[in-house]
């Protein structure tokens, strides 16, 4: 009997404590670190010049003006908006039984041009765009001619100041689908390098550098960003190889001077981009709360909305707070605190959903940055090129290197020549798989690279093994 009521209180104990830890954790108050990525997400945004969002989506109509294409856009941003509010509950809610529809995501009233997949063009991650232009000019230029109504619409992106979307968060909200079409101009400028028309190719890569520099900084998606981030660096690249079949002494248009200074924090740290994916898993928050969790006996006590976004904005939104800023800043690589999503916090046991669900999706956000600190040593190297080009040449580049001005000097990433003496280099942060990727590297006008090492006759007269 005596044991049997040692276990009453041993169990009464433990409901006890049980209820203490719950209580707790329900009422523990956001840390500061949350409430000051909160209201970096939420606040309000400056977003500098015109909205680019309808032009970039529309990028694969032909023959509308710019009205048409915002009108197209709010029509669907309109219908998108009912179509969500009408099936959340399905969407987010307990299955029915039978068949469930959703019906169809709404899509642009007018369908865009189809362009069958051209293997002359150069695409985002083709590291030597001059040479297969230069294999078979007359099929690019062919290529070219059937795009050329979208290669002026990717120019004319350039005169916008950012890109934000009009449509309602939510996890099936809509994306620029014709995105990918960013890329068709890289073709038209090597081609014009080709063909003799260097200031052309030019001018385009440049425009095309402050465009992608746009996107990267100053859009509301991550999508739209990292998309930004490879346009930059395959234009970026691009500009480098036409500037290295160049005479050292070639001016650069002056519109490339807007474009060539490094990279901001603010560009490098995705503080907007996040922004709209925030949105995103916050809306989804919300609404699975409210059709699946919030009509639940006790669903409060295991899934806290609030707590949940404070959590997600604790990850999402270190790109905004000052310690990863600074290590931004250093050209350090990104390192978010992933404490911010243990399980084992004081918040954990009263939302137990939520901090699952907010743990999951953490590590993708540091390899963004990661990719964007890449471009912005890339820009450096570009930088430090021109830089190079309007220096003595009669000093050996080793030393001029060391002269660089200050902002465009890392300690954290010197600039180094190649080993062969061709290219700029530096360590790249960003790793996809093992081993790590190669150097970020731009290189050398062909006139500064060091002459082959002369064959000796005994070196000659070696049989190949």
């Amino acid at each position: 009997m005596v044991m049997f009521k040692r276990m009453a209180w041993a169990v009464s104990g433990l409901l006890c404590l049980l209820l203490v830890v719950m209580l707790v954790s329900r009422y523990w108050p956001a840390s500061a670190m949350q409430k000051q990525a909160r209201a970096a997400l939420e606040g309000p945004v400056a977003w500098p010049g015109d909205n680019g969002w309808a032009l970039l989506e529309t990028l694969s109509h032909e023959d509308l003006d710019m009205a048409q294409r915002q009108a197209l856009v709010d029509d669907r941003a309109a219908r998108f908006a009912q179509w969500v509010q009408a099936t959340a509950p399905q969407r987010y809610g307990e299955p029915e039984p039978g068949p469930v529809q959703h019906g169809q995501l709404p899509k642009l009233a007018l369908p865009g041009q189809r362009w069958m997949a051209d293997e002359v063009l150069c695409r985002g991650g083709n590291r030597d765009c001059l040479a297969q232009v230069r294999r078979d000019p007359q099929a690019v230029a062919a290529a070219l001619q059937a795009r050329r109504g979208v290669i002026e619409r990717v120019a004319a992106l350039a005169d916008y100041g950012h890109v934000r979307s009009p449509y309602l968060a939510d996890v099936d909200m809509p994306y620029p689908a014709p995105i990918s079409r960013l890329f068709d101009p890289l073709a038209a400028h090597a081609l014009a390098h080709a063909q003799g028309d260097s200031p052309l190719a030019m001018t385009g890569l440049c425009r095309d550098i402050g465009t992608a520099r746009m996107l990267l900084g100053h859009s509301d998606n991550v999508v739209v960003a990292m998309t930004g981030q490879s346009m930059l660096q395959a234009n970026t690249l691009l500009l480098a190889q036409v500037l290295a079949e160049l005479p050292p002494a070639t001016p650069l248009p002056e519109s490339c001077a807007a474009v060539l200074v490094p990279l901001s924090v603010e560009q490098m740290s995705l503080c907007i981009p996040v922004r709209g994916d925030y949105a995103m898993v916050g809306a989804a928050t919300r609404q699975s709360y409210e059709h699946e969790v919030g009509d639940t006996a006790g669903g409060s006590w295991l899934f806290n909305v609030d707590k949940t976004l404070n959590r997600n904005a604790a990850y999402m939104g270190q790109g905004c707070l000052a310690p990863l800023r600074q290590r931004v800043a250093q050209d350090l690589p990104a390192q978010p605190d992933l404490a911010v999503s243990s399980l084992w916090r004081v918040e954990c046991p009263a939302n137990a959903i939520g901090c699952i669900l907010s743990a999951i999706a953490g590590p993708a956000y540091t390899d963004y940055i990661l990719r964007a600190q890449d471009a912005g040593a890339q820009q450096r190297l570009l930088a430090a090129l021109v830089w190079l080009r309007g220096q003595p040449g009669d000093e050996p580049l080793a030393q001029r290197l060391q002269r660089l001005p200050p902002e465009l000097v890392s300690a954290q990433r010197p600039i180094r020549l190649s080993v062969d003496g061709r290219a700029l280099q530096v360590d790249s942060y960003y790793r996809k798989g093992q081993p790590a990727n190669g150097p970020v590297s731009l290189p050398l006008p062909q006139a500064w690279w060091p002459a082959p090492a002369p064959v000796t006759a005994a070196a000659a007269d070696t049989p190949a093994p």
